[in-house]
């Protein structure tokens, strides 16, 4: 049965508060951090804690208890501290509140300690450990990086669009070393930037550096898993190394996105030519070229493929339009002239033979 609340007079009551708070309700200018030593809070958080282990009474048995009986009966009755040290009816319901909304009740700061005047300051140890970090490496390859991401789509930084109009330019004029040079000092400020990736993986292949090509379309596909592009290029370099059941998984995912992309299919014809399935290649390679007759490797490749099905006829008019499209290409020269002879055209086989030499001595 709930005892009956002894009377306090409001005025002792407040300054008894106040004293074992450590800051009154009137009192809004006292420091948090104030090094006042008051045994009382402690008393009351253990009992809260007692309190816990009990059944809830009834609102209206709850018990007021003065203030400096819970100080007294705390240290006196340890045993009864749970009984005695009943909070008042107004801060329970505050505290109900704010468990029902999830914000847990405020508690008092812990004093702050004295600090020694030759030890730094808080804001000066923040900035020592800010100096000593180490600062990363300027390497872009291989990627570790993480995408602030929003609703699952990943937010880039928008590209250095002058240096990378210029890397282009560079690429256009043959020098290929400063255009890498310069789509790695993008990547070293944003590793997030697509196309920085993309054309340094292609450079990377021209340059028959396939491992560090590979790592950039790597990269560049966790940046965006379904471009069509980047799919394509991986596909093209892991073609290159003989990795083609790798090389056709990426491809088939592309040519899926986009399945009238000559650049796709393209790729694909070529993947066919390299695993020996010549028929399939000429197909994909004939399509290609009907839809564009300027694409210099379909033209190579469907004629390499033709003549491997001793379609020799057929394989010697496209690899024509080829050797015209790819004027460097030796191995295109080196395969005509082979055809010239089997037509018993020894003249013009001859002449095959030695632009091809001459390319390879280049």
């Amino acid at each position: 049965m709930a005892r009956k609340p002894k009377k306090l007079k409001q005025d002792a009551s407040r300054e008894a508060q106040t004293e074992l708070l450590g800051e009154g309700p009137d009192t809004p200018g006292k420091s948090a951090g104030s090094t006042q030593k008051n045994p009382a809070p402690a008393a009351i958080t253990e009992a809260h804690e007692v309190e816990t282990e009990e059944p809830v009474a009834d609102a209206g048995d709850i018990e007021e208890v003065p203030v400096e009986e819970v100080a007294d009966s705390t240290e006196a009755e340890p045993d009864a501290a749970a009984e005695e040290a009943e909070p008042d009816v107004a801060a329970e319901e505050a505290q109900t509140a704010d468990a029902v909304v999830g914000v847990e009740a405020p508690t008092e700061a812990a004093p702050v300690p004295a600090q020694d005047p030759e030890s730094p300051s808080e804001p000066e140890v923040a900035d020592m450990a800010a100096s000593n970090q180490k600062a990363p490496e300027p390497d872009p390859s291989p990627v570790r990086f993480e995408l602030v991401t929003e609703e699952g789509r990943e937010v880039h930084v928008p590209p250095a669009g002058e240096r990378l109009t210029r890397a282009k330019e560079l690429v256009q004029g043959g020098r290929i070393a400063e255009a890498i040079s310069l789509y790695r000092e993008v990547l070293v400020e944003n590793p997030a930037n697509l196309k920085a990736r993309n054309n340094l993986g292609v450079l990377y292949d021209e340059t028959g550096q396939v491992d560090l090509a590979l790592d950039q379309f790597e990269a560049a596909m966790q940046l965006e898993p379904e471009n069509v592009e980047v799919l394509t290029n991986y596909g093209a370099t892991l073609t290159a190394v003989a990795k083609y059941d790798a090389a056709e998984e990426l491809l088939r995912r592309a040519l899926r996105l986009s399945p009238e992309s000559v650049s796709v299919r393209s790729t694909l014809g070529i993947l066919h030519f390299r695993r020996g399935i010549y028929a399939q290649a000429e197909l994909e390679l004939r399509w290609v070229c009907e839809q564009d007759d300027t694409h210099g490797h379909a033209f190579y490749y469907r004629g390499e493929a033709l003549n491997r099905l001793s379609r020799y006829d057929e394989a010697r008019a496209v690899l024509e339009r080829a050797i015209v499209l790819q004027p460097m290409n030796a191995k295109a020269y080196y395969s005509l002239g082979h055809l010239y002879d089997r037509a018993h055209l020894t003249e013009e086989a001859a002449l095959m033979y030695e632009k091809s030499k001459e390319l390879q001595r280049r």
